[in-house]
């Protein structure tokens, strides 16, 4: 066992209660996601094509919602149909799953705020 064992991705599928504005909860599963998928996220963020940047929260979804035997659960274009609730949903809980963003306050998809005006995550949310 190597010391950085604890800094991999795990195979493990995480099981995790999901609310949706309505108060309907979804139990559904989720992979934990290595760098590289947050940072094509992180990149495609800023992209100049809007096509890019308005799909990159389903690609984040698409790369992390799984079926119970960790098999992908929605493919990236079945994730760009999302209604904007369940998909908010989804991505808080697949930042919540790899230690992305607040703790205490969900973060919001690019583009929404919370008061301060700043939109989350920011690009260098997974630097902190």
């Amino acid at each position: 066992m190597s010391k950085y064992d604890d800094f991999m991705v795990s195979e493990t599928v995480h099981e995790k209660t999901v609310e949706l504005p309505d108060g309907k909860k979804h139990v559904l599963f989720f992979k934990e996601m290595p760098v590289v998928e947050y940072r094509k996220f992180q990149i495609a963020e800023q992209s100049a094509d809007e096509d890019v940047r308005s799909g990159s929260i389903a690609k984040l979804i698409s790369a992390s919602l799984c079926e119970a035997d960790g098999s992908p659960a929605m493919t990236y274009e079945q994730a760009l149909r999302l209604k904007s609730a369940p998909a908010n949903a989804l991505f808080n809980a697949v930042l919540s799953l790899n230690g992305i963003g607040d703790k205490e306050k969900k973060a919001s998809p690019p583009g929404e705020t919370h008061g301060s005006g700043a939109s989350s995550p920011s690009p260098s949310a997974a630097e902190q």
